[in-house]
């Protein structure tokens, strides 16, 4: 197409652009969040936001770098460094997916426009589009943001700069014009979906290149939502409350094509609400289920829902066709919680979803959901109930215990907070700098983020996340990828649940301890912190030791069969694999380590499992069965402190 042929009025021209430049190369970033190494370890880490404009610039005839530097754990100046590689990038778009990202998005561009002040930066993503113009008031190294959906906006930037054309006229861009602020008119959302190239899927061949096999994959099924949580940012890019969804044939046409290239079928779909609660949205969800059974696909997949959408049949019709498991939006189990944060939804519905997935017969592992822990106008009474419900819940993460409400920008919670005088809006890349209302609260989450961070660095925990690495390399979440015998499988998922267990009420224990301290004062200054510390030492040593031989056992599979071999003691694996069932670990002189398991044990809950630690002592004695006690527990039993009142009646 020629130069002149590019008509400014259309107000969407994206059909209509193509490169003619070969000199022209676009550069595509996902930043690395250091602060998140440790979350991001357990990742799969493939960015599908990079995926859809690569795919959208290459259907144009632009040429692309994409660097995940999430997925690669390069720092700002590694990206920085691979980008002025290529003399011929001239634009390089920066996914900031979330506000956090800011800092390293800005640092990159810093560093870009030192050595190549030609190279037009343009940031997108939720944040920029909520925060355009404090962003490039903040960094004159950006040049501008694209607000709201990217696809077809990004090649209509690259058309434009390749060819020298004016940006005036580009909708859905800010920008600075003679040194002011510009911003244009918002561009119109994506109505057909099933329209946009396929997303390249450069970081599964990445993963492939370098060895790995990527477990899953990350598609989308829709855009949008209807709710109007107060501390959701999605609306802050799409503009509205409208659901855009694909077809179902667009879908499984996609999941075909990554089978096919890369051999994966488990697929995690990233959509804000998979079931909408309307006759076209459970319609669309049997049309899906009736594709995947058309099209003889198998596979497995994830989606999210909110709690009011967990309907019995419908979640069984979605087993059945291969969702192995599910992540609801709880976020709290306090009704006035809910109520001021305009969920929409009640403890009850929490609950009821609960039971319904328990009776429809999805294991524990197969249950997450979102809980934000803390929120700057939250009582101490509602802390406490917000702790009750999730630990008696029995699915209850440590992540779920320290997640302190996000201040995203431009958000109703925002903008209250800010009326209120609570949120430092001045650190553009932080979500959360405020205090709480409480004071009580206001003592007990600065405390507890202390004790978060003495637990991360203690070499026992991160015993816990390496045996956690090990599990997920072997087992994988679908449970169906790495063959191995049934009652080993059941061996490690058991072990695996005793740890994060013994992991849990460490946690549980800080809680319990500090809120009894709080009963008498607002503050219980830091002998308390320190005490509540030395206190769970017996525990944490217990952990360690479990996390010890859960690693071994799991990076030891190929290792471990029901016969002999070189190991001091054969598995006992009765028939059926029902029973009981020992896997020794290692030989010393003090004799050999190992799980003890019932063989066919579910449970309920996360918190249930059926395993014990054992010792088999060298000489032939007796063997030793280690229990996996709660803090309170083992500490009450080493007299370091009486039971914590809120303990009592608490869920074993």
């Amino acid at each position: 197409m020629k130069r002149s042929q590019l008509s400014l009025t259309v107000i969407d021209p994206f059909h209509d652009h193509h490169n003619e430049d070969e000199d022209f190369v676009v550069g595509l970033v996902h930043p690395y969040l250091v602060e998140a190494w440790q979350k991001n370890r357990l990742k799969y880490r493939e960015s599908l936001a990079l995926g859809y404009l690569a795919a959208a610039l290459d259907r144009h005839g632009f040429e692309t770098t994409s660097i995940n530097a999430e997925l690669l754990s390069l720092g700002p100046p590694d990206v920085a460094e691979r980008l002025l590689a290529d003399p011929r990038i001239r634009l390089i778009g920066i996914s900031a997916k979330s506000q956090r990202t800011y800092r390293a998005a800005k640092q990159i561009a810093e560093l870009v426009k030192a050595a190549r002040p030609e190279v037009h930066i343009t940031l997108g993503g939720v944040f920029p589009s909520a925060a355009d113009q404090q962003i490039l008031d903040d960094c004159p190294h950006v040049d501008s943001i694209v607000r709201g959906e990217g696809e077809h906006a990004i090649v209509e930037l690259a058309a434009r700069l390749s060819q020298d054309l004016p940006l005036e006229k580009m909708r859905g861009l800010s920008f600075r014009s003679d040194g002011a602020f510009r911003r244009n008119p918002d561009r119109p959302r994506i109505r057909n979906l099933d329209e946009l190239a396929f997303p390249a899927r450069h970081d599964l061949a990445q993963m492939i290149s370098e060895g790995a096999t990527p477990s899953s994959a990350y598609l989308v099924a829709s855009r949008g939502c209807y709710a109007s949580c107060t501390f959701c940012s999605i609306h802050q890019i799409y503009g509205d409350h409208n659901v855009v969804r694909r077809s179902p044939g667009s879908i499984a046409d996609e999941m075909e094509s990554i089978k096919s290239q890369y051999g994966i079928s488990r697929f995690s779909f990233v959509d804000d609400l998979f079931i909408m609660p309307s006759p076209n949205g459970i319609r669309w969800v049997h049309e899906f289920c009736d594709t995947l059974l058309e099209r003889e696909l198998e596979v497995n997949f994830y989606a999210e829902m909110r709690a009011d959408t967990i309907e019995r049949s419908l979640v069984r019709r979605l087993m059945d066709v291969g969702m192995h498991r599910l992540f609801i939006g709880v976020e709290s189990g306090v009704d006035s919680v809910l109520v001021r944060w305009d969920k929409g939804t009640t403890v009850e519905d929490n609950n009821n979803a609960l039971r319904e997935l328990r009776e429809i017969g999805m294991s524990p592992h197969q249950i997450n959901f979102g809980y934000i822990m803390f929120d700057p106008e939250m009582t101490f009474a509602e802390l406490k109930e917000q702790y009750r419900w999730i630990r008696d819940s029995g699915y209850a993460k440590v992540q779920h215990l320290q997640n302190k409400m996000n201040i995203y920008w431009g958000t109703p919670e925002y903008r209250r907070m800010i009326a209120q005088g609570r949120v430092d809006d001045s650190a553009l890349g932080e979500r959360w700098i405020y205090t709480f209302d409480d004071p009580k609260v206001n003592a007990f989450e600065p405390a507890f983020r202390r004790f978060h961070r003495t637990y991360e660095a203690d070499p026992r925990s991160m015993a816990v996340l390496a045996a956690r690495e090990a599990f997920i390399a072997r087992i994988r979440e679908d449970r169906s990828l790495t063959p191995m015998p049934k009652w080993l499988h059941q061996c490690l998922d058991q072990a695996m649940r005793r740890v994060d267990q013994a992991d849990r009420d460490c946690y549980f224990y800080f809680f319990e301890r500090y809120f009894d301290a709080l009963e008498d004062t607002d503050d219980p200054g830091e002998e308390t912190e320190k005490a509540i510390w030395a206190e769970l030492s017996p525990l944490l040593d217990e952990l360690a030791l479990d996390a010890k031989l859960l690693q071994t056992l799991a990076e030891g599979i190929d290792k471990i069969t029901a016969n002999p071999g070189d190991l001091p003691r054969a598995p006992e694996v009765p028939s059926g694999d029902t029973g009981t069932a020992t896997v020794w670990l290692a030989a010393d002189e003090q004799g050999s380590h190992g799980f003890r398991v019932v063989l066919g044990h579910s449970g309920t809950d996360r918190y249930d499992h059926a395993c014990e630690r054992v010792r088999l002592p060298a000489d032939g004695g007796e063997i030793t069965a280690h229990r996996n006690p709660r803090a309170r527990e083992l500490l009450v039993a080493a007299g370091c402190t009486p039971l914590p009142r809120l303990a009592e009646g608490a869920k074993a």
